[in-house]
């Protein structure tokens, strides 16, 4: 029934043999060819903003600040800059998109580009940031530069500076609403649950660090450098569950034990082994031999053409929440993607320190993680759409539900060409 509702078109794109320092596979240029088929035909056609989920009529013509982010850095990494500026120069320009000092969280991707979540959420911001970043080393064009500059200012401002906090140097989820609003930035804009302002994220803490990273690489940019080091120091005393060996998923009053898989994945890519074994030896391979006993499932998978497949890769949450869930395991393609890239920072890492037998294990789990995602694609005219996850309408774990059965979603389509062609944002573009 999906396939009556998404028409995926071919669009005569040719994919480049380059993605930064690596070669793309001959095996998988065709695949990655049909995902930015799939991505090119299915956007504002005056905006060139991404539609976030294609087939679900509660999101039409929706577009996901953070999806944008990442469908921009599939083009960075398909050596198409030309398409990720259309991208982030309509956040560069358009002042309905902005809030509280940052970028809301949805807009429509076509005329007026209404808002549809006027939500402002540090991580989204960072990711758009991230992406202006790499943008400017495509380009060299300084306005992505100072763009980048200009969301990393507005992510210091909502780091805890306070040295007598528990939550010193972590990330606030967003800034602080806007008084005549009721519910503003609280969770389900309820002003009964918490507000964006009193919970530290350690996704947002690791975004941060990424960004500020990169950041203080540049002349005149020292700046960032202290808001870098601060976000290893909570991502150490706060972040780090020592008697699991793996992150937390954050702080609001307390340590919030609960285990988020992406955040494992993108710790991974964002610190490397050497930074991670300063936090406790080990934690790199510690953080993923958790999230493969406890968050790895093998599902049976029914694609919208109607084709069934037997899929293994990584939900959401651990094992142990799906009771309290009321739903069975599922994959994310995104949050698989984000761990093949997290496998192959860990084989470069292991590279360079000599231990090849490590090295080509986790080149090996890259591999076959990425097979097996691939095999929930569907594929008409030369196009490849993925969902969001194998099963829609059920909760994520994570505030949300997932999207309508049967519908393709944008974030799962360009993570699978970061995977693909070996480019992870969140390192620094010399070492991939």
């Amino acid at each position: 029934m999906a396939t009556l509702i998404l028409v995926l078109a071919a669009v005569g794109f040719s994919v480049p043999v380059r993605a930064q320092t690596k070669i793309i596979p001959r095996a998988t240029r065709p695949q990655v060819q049909r995902l930015a088929n799939w991505l090119l035909s299915h956007r504002g056609a005056e905006s060139g903003l991404p539609v976030s989920h294609v087939g679900d009529a509660r999101f039409k013509d929706w577009c996901f600040t953070y999806d944008a982010a990442v469908a921009a850095l599939a083009f960075i990494a398909l050596d198409r800059p030309g398409e990720a500026e259309r991208i982030i120069d309509f956040y560069i320009t358009s002042q309905n998109a902005r809030r509280l000092g940052g970028v809301i969280e949805a807009v429509l991707v076509v005329p007026p580009y209404a808002g549809k979540d006027w939500s402002v959420r540090t991580g989204a911001n960072i990711w758009l940031g991230l992406a202006s970043y790499h943008l400017f080393r495509s380009t060299q064009a300084e306005k992505y530069l100072t763009f980048a500059t200009r969301i990393a200012d507005f992510a210091l401002g909502l780091q805890d500076r306070d040295n007598s906090s528990p939550t010193y140097g972590g990330m606030k989820l967003g800034p602080p609403g806007d008084a005549a609003f009721d519910g503003d930035q609280h969770f389900g804009y309820d002003s009964h649950l918490p507000g964006f302002e009193q919970i530290f994220a350690t996704e947002a803490t690791i975004d941060a660090f990424a960004l500020f990273d990169l950041l203080q690489h540049e002349p005149g940019m020292g700046r960032f450098k202290s808001g870098r080091d601060l976000c290893l120091h909570w991502l150490k005393k706060v972040a780090w569950n020592p008697g699991l060996h793996r992150f937390n998923r954050g702080f609001h009053q307390k340590p919030d034990l609960t285990a988020a898989s992406d955040i494992h994945a993108w710790g991974i890519s964002a610190l490397g082994v050497a930074r991670l074994d300063a936090i406790e030896p080990g934690a790199a391979e510690q953080m993923v031999r958790f999230v493969e006993e406890h968050c790895q499932s093998t599902v049976f998978y029914r694609s919208p053409d109607g084709r069934e497949v037997t899929v293994s890769g990584f939900d959401f949450v651990d094992h142990e929440a799906l009771t309290h869930l009321k739903r069975p395991p599922l994959i994310s393609p995104e949050w698989t993607f984000q761990m093949a890239n997290a496998y192959g920072r860990l084989s470069d890492d292991f590279e360079a320190a000599g231990k090849k037998s490590k090295a080509s294990l986790y080149a090996q789990k890259r591999r076959h993680l990425l097979t097996q995602v691939m095999a929930m694609a569907t594929t008409r005219d030369n196009a490849s759409g993925l969902p969001y996850a194998s099963l829609g309408d059920v909760p994520v774990g994570h505030e949300n539900n997932t999207p309508a059965q049967g519908s393709f979603s944008t974030i799962g389509v360009a993570y699978g060409i970061l995977a693909l062609t070996g480019y992870d944002p969140l390192r620094f573009p010399g070492e991939r």
